[in-house]
C-alpha cells in the first residue's frame, strides 16, 4: 500500500529580484560603525582593537609619524593611550563606497594632555573577507586659536 506524501508546491507567483538598496545600506551602516567602534577603542585603553580595525598592511599618517602596519600602527596608539590621550568625536561629512572600496572625512576632536584640538580626518576603507577594515587613516591637526 502506498503512503501519501506531501509534495510541497513551488509557487507560482514571481521571484521578487533583489533589493539592489540593501547590500548598500549594511555597508553604509558598517562603514558609519568603524569610527564609532575606534573611539570605543581607543577611549577604552584598547590599542589592540583599534589596530584591528586597519588592513595588515594600513597606514596612518599624520603630521607626526607614518605608520605602517597593524603593528606600527597599534604601537603608535598605545603611545597615544598612555600619554592620556581622548578622542571626543568624529564627525563625518561625507561617505562614499562602491563594493571593496570606501572613505569617509570629517573632522575629529582630541583631548591630549589636557589640551583640546579639532581637526581632519580621511578614513580610506577596503572590503577584506566580507568586512570593511581602514586601508588608510590621516589626520590633519587644524591650527588652534592662540
Amino acid at each position: 500500500m502506498a503512503v501519501p506524501v506531501a509534495v510541497p508546491q513551488k509557487s507560482l507567483l514571481p521571484t521578487p529580484p533583489p533589493n539592489p538598496e540593501q547590500p548598500a545600506i549594511s555597508d553604509e551602516a558598517a562603514i558609519r560603525q568603524i569610527p564609532e567602534d575606534w573611539i570605543r577603542f581607543y577611549n577604552a585603553g584598547d590599542a589592540a582593537r583599534v589596530a584591528a580595525l586597519y588592513t595588515e598592511d594600513g597606514y596612518y599618517l599624520s603630521a607626526h609619524i607614518l605608520a605602517h602596519g597593524r603593528p606600527a600602527i597599534q604601537a603608535y596608539w598605545e603611545r597615544g593611550i598612555k600619554a592620556g590621550g581622548h578622542i571626543d568625536f568624529i564627525k563625518p561629512l561625507t561617505i562614499y563606497f562602491t563594493s571593496d572600496l570606501a572613505y569617509c572625512a570629517g573632522t575629529y576632536q582630541a583631548t591630549n594632555a589636557a589640551v583640546t584640538v579639532d581637526g581632519r580626518i580621511l578614513i580610506v576603507l577596503k572590503k577584506v573577507k566580507g568586512q570593511w577594515l581602514i586601508a588608510a587613516h590621516e589626520t590633519v591637526v587644524r591650527d588652534q586659536p592662540l
